[in-house]
């Protein structure tokens, strides 16, 4: 084992989700590089996304993005979406679930281009940023760094944010979010339940689900691998 690999494993044992969320927070602000990003980007990105549904009629068959792969030719910061956008787009499909009003992708790009990207936009964006981004729209959040307090606010949120390791071990496979809505599914008899659906995890087109809970997510999403770091309900 390489001394990187030896860090990146470490990372998670040794730092605990609220201290990676305030690393983020502070490489947010020490980002200087945004505004210099932002406009340029958009016309760029408006461009780019019509082409790729022009490509790609299949994309308009669900109301969610689940394609990120699709996306290396959209930027943020000096990064791709199909990169690092996959907390652009889970803000982007959780207001698909909570919005009336359409909020275009290249439009978010660009306000999370002026705050929320770090590394210049390699690193993705901050957690907390995505919170904050919903908050200034006018939506009631609430975030979670505990695992043992996930299962509770996902139960009461109308949609959901999770912030995850993809690999609870090490942090070399990086760390991905995810948006979580609602589903309704067939119960014990003729019963009705909720369940839960996963969109974007792996970028692919697909959405995974329905699951039963926050239990069930933590269990078989990447076959149990995955980290929760934090999760952001919409109340």
């Amino acid at each position: 084992m390489g001394f990187r690999e030896w860090l990146y494993r470490l990372i998670p044992r040794i730092i605990s989700n609220r201290m990676l969320l305030r690393i983020m927070q502070c490489m947010r602000f020490l980002q200087r590089h945004g505004l210099m990003y932002a406009a340029s980007h958009y016309d760029l990105n408006v461009r780019s996304l019509s082409e790729i549904f022009s490509e790609d009629p299949d994309m308009y068959l669900t109301p969610f993005m689940e394609n990120q792969r699709r996306l290396s030719s959209l930027f943020i910061g000096m990064s791709t979406m199909a990169e690092a956008g996959c907390e652009v787009i889970a803000v982007y499909n959780a207001l698909k679930v909570i919005s009336m009003e359409d909020h275009p992708l290249p439009v978010l790009i660009e306000e999370f281009e002026k705050d929320g990207i770090i590394r210049s936009g390699r690193y993705g964006v901050a957690t907390m940023a995505m919170r904050d981004q919903l908050k200034k729209m006018g939506y009631v959040t609430k975030m979670t760094s505990k695992v043992n307090e996930m299962s509770e606010l996902l139960d009461k949120s109308r949609v959901a944010i999770l912030t995850m390791y993809n690999d609870k071990e090490t942090i070399g496979e990086q760390v991905h979010s995810v948006c979580i809505s609602r589903t309704k599914v067939s119960g014990t008899g003729h019963s009705i339940e909720e369940g839960y659906v996963i969109h974007n995890m792996y970028g692919d087109g697909r959405a995974l689900g329905p699951y039963k809970d926050m239990d069930d997510i933590r269990t078989n999403l990447r076959g149990g691998k995955i980290g929760p770091i934090a999760l952001i309900g919409v109340l």
